[in-house]
């Protein structure tokens, strides 16, 4: 299980296809880590809050439907394995980016004094982004798997 070398694993999928074995630690990680998200506390609720789980939700379906294109769609091969072994180490990659902007931004708005327990447009705004880029990432390197593999 690869957990930072993207490149890496994407010689080692490009390769072969992974067995239905290496493919079990990625999807296992998923499942667990999806799961536990719900029992995540949330503080208060707003109309932030909630525009924030309705994005979050439609940008997973439209993600990944996205992915999936980017796999060469009906055409493209070993969609699955490739989502979930991808997926694992471009989020790993992109939390280490997130947390350190989730450092700066807020660390800038503690600064100048504009840090609340509610969550605002801005809080929306940045998780936003920040989500849609994880998507864009994954959606990225499966399409550079794909492009190597039907060369």
């Amino acid at each position: 299980m690869y957990f930072w070398r993207i490149e890496k694993l994407k010689r080692q999928m490009a390769a072969r296809p992974l067995s239905e074995r290496e493919v079990l630690p990625y999807l296992v990680v998923f499942v667990a880590l999806s799961t536990a998200v719900v029992y995540i506390p949330q503080a208060t609720r707003n109309v932030w809050d909630g525009l924030g789980a309705v994005w979050t939700v439609v940008l997973a379906v439209v993600g990944s439907v996205y992915i999936y294109r980017q796999n060469g769609g009906a055409g493209g091969q070993h969609f699955l394995q490739r989502y979930f072994a991808i997926g694992w180490v471009v989020t790993l990659r992109w939390l280490l980016a997130f947390l350190g902007g989730s450092v700066a931004f807020y660390g800038t708005l503690a600064a100048v004094g504009a840090d609340t327990d509610n969550t605002h447009w801005y809080d929306f705004l940045f998780l936003a982004v920040a989500e849609a880029v994880l998507y864009w990432r994954i959606g990225h390197h499966v399409r550079d798997l794909a492009s190597r593999t039907a060369a």
